[in-house]
């Protein structure tokens, strides 16, 4: 990022896709005014799931794989992990740049990329920090056509195929392209200027694209403000149904200051037709001067920092479980719920893996939401109870914790977390020393009990995700490093230095790796792209 110090408040949380400055950050509390702008059904428990959606397209099947990258996480489990490659442990080391594609433009404080590429075909498509989607030839890496919008975002936001079309957001809105031509088909606003946003992935399913709203403009909350999940028509835009990721809409009590919920990142869906959210944080937090520890919303601020299952053909609540109650330490769980299978006294069952910046990994059955395990990463410190008067040293802070999504592969979780303390306190006011600070790593979890099978400690801040190829797991960090571990031994295959720092997420598709370096503020010689590494790279064109 290119601003060396900001004052924010949600967007100091939103490291997580590629938001974060080079030097100290100030955060301060919300201002206290606001209008509720935003409206949408929280639905009553239901007994059970509804029939699953209509089959989705081959390429973004639930239970299925990809033949390519078409969505955020590879595939509507989220698992981030393909076989459908030749990239292995035995010639990892053999990627080699293919092409370098240069990414132009006004940075926002997350760079120039925070998202993660998709593949369709022979045509990888991506989106800038300015809502501009390019479409790009697989084998050169020359443009096919670029869609402007020059609307600039917080990320991680991303783009979606389905259908013959790219769907994408701008901050505001949600819309289809042509994928061939990059035509608009529709554009259906869903939130007003300065009222909050819109930055996450679209998520795909059937003839439905799901998009949520978030209670904030680049780093500020806005009190009164709700996140809201929207399930629209593919063909259309026309809306289907919502959710109110704040229980009963009513702020807690306190709309003229209070605000939170809504998504980071796109939920999962399963081939029994449910669908998992994680939610993000409610505000004001830690809190203000006249309402100290989050004392304006009293109570556990449901349905913030919690797993939700819906019904994903008509929005109706199946069931939540909470991770963290009336979160004061701006505690998302915010990363992408992962579905997959463990053997449960013998029974072959379906389980729900997510985390956030708590930096805590939970396991939950998906039928009913029964907790099964619970595994914390990294430094912790002060992480829990009411925050004192003074400024006090936490971790993870706010900037920590998993912050990035995860993968799953062959039993194994892998789940990349920081290390990067803040200074709070009960009234409101954050800092944090600077990602020069920041460490973490990558650890590989048993699926089944959340046990640590291996770790391996990074030098910076892992924010690129983790991404599975067969028996390798990628991942990257802040100041530009890719790096590959063999998934069972945690053995280091493969590293590369690229020339901007990372702040998005990797795509896999066929022997392609491709890579967005595109956070200009970590060195002054740094080139933003994406970057196609290939095991038969041929002559690497820039």
């Amino acid at each position: 990022m290119t601003a060396k110090a900001s004052v924010r408040t949600r967007g100091a949380r939103r490291i997580g896709a590629g938001r974060i400055g080079a030097g100290r950050i100030v955060l301060t509390g919300l201002a206290l005014i606001g209008t509720l702008v935003a409206s949408a059904c929280n639905s009553p428990r239901s007994a059970g799931p509804a029939a699953p959606p209509d089959r989705p397209d081959r390429t973004a099947g639930a239970g299925q794989r990809p033949a390519d990258w078409p969505i955020a996480n590879g595939d509507l489990l989220n698992t981030r992990a393909t076989t459908r490659t030749p990239i292995n442990s035995k010639n990892v080391r053999d990627l080699k740049v293919k092409w370098r594609l240069p990414l132009q433009g006004k940075p926002t404080f997350a760079g120039l990329m925070a998202s993660n590429p998709i593949v369709v075909g022979e045509t990888v498509y991506l989106i800038d920090l300015n809502s501009n989607v390019y479409a790009v030839n697989k084998d050169t890496g020359q443009v096919r056509w670029k869609r402007q919008f020059d609307d600039p975002n917080v990320g991680p936001n991303g783009v979606a195929y389905s259908k013959g079309l790219i769907l994408g957001t701008t901050f505001t809105s949600a819309y289809a392209l042509d994928a061939r031509t990059g035509r608009t088909v529709w554009s259906r606003k869903l939130i007003e200027d300065k009222k909050g946003g819109i930055d996450v992935a679209p998520q795909v399913y059937g003839d439905t694209v799901v998009v949520s709203t978030v209670p904030s403009t680049f780093g500020q909350y806005v009190p009164g403000t709700m996140g809201i999940v929207w399930a629209l028509d593919i063909a259309t835009g026309k809306p289907k149904w919502s959710f109110n990721t704040v229980k009963d809409g009513d702020l807690w009590g306190h709309p003229e200051i209070n605000s939170g919920g809504g998504l980071w990142f796109p939920p999962a869906i399963d081939s029994h037709g449910r669908m998992f959210l994680a939610v993000g944080n409610p505000a004001p937090m830690p809190g203000t001067p006249e309402y100290p520890n989050g004392s304006s919303r009293p109570g556990p601020n449901l349905y913030t920092n919690s797993l939700v299952a819906l019904d994903a053909k008509t929005g109706k609540l199946l069931w939540y479980q909470q991770a963290l109650p009336h979160d004061i330490r701006d505690y998302d769980l915010q990363i992408s719920p992962i579905i997959t299978t463990v053997a449960l006294r013998g029974v072959k069952t379906e389980i729900v893996i997510v985390a956030g910046k708590m930096g805590k990994v939970f396991a939950y059955r998906s039928d009913d939401g029964k907790p099964l395990w619970t595994r914390p990463l990294g430094i912790h410190l002060n992480d829990v109870g009411p925050l004192p008067d003074k400024p006090t040293t936490i971790y993870p802070g706010v900037l920590g914790g998993v912050e990035t999504p995860m993968a799953v592969a062959e039993g194994r979780v892998f789940v990349p977390w920081v290390d990067l303390p803040s200074e709070m306190s009960s009234t409101g006011g954050m800092t944090y020393p600077g990602t020069d600070a920041g460490r973490g790593g990558l650890a590989a979890l048993d699926t089944k009990t959340g046990e640590v099978r291996w770790k391996r400690d990074l030098p910076q801040m892992p924010l690129g995700a983790a991404t599975v190829a067969n028996d390798v797991v990628f991942t990257t960090t802040y100041d530009g490093r890719i790096f590959a571990f063999h998934t069972r031994t945690g053995k280091t295959l493969w590293t590369q230095t690229t020339r901007a720092g990372i702040n998005s997420f990797p795509a896999i598709s066929g022997d392609m790796l491709l890579v967005g370096a595109a956070v200009a503020g970590t060195g002054k010689d740094a080139k933003t792209e994406l970057v196609a590494y290939s095991l038969d790279p041929g002559s690497p064109r820039d």
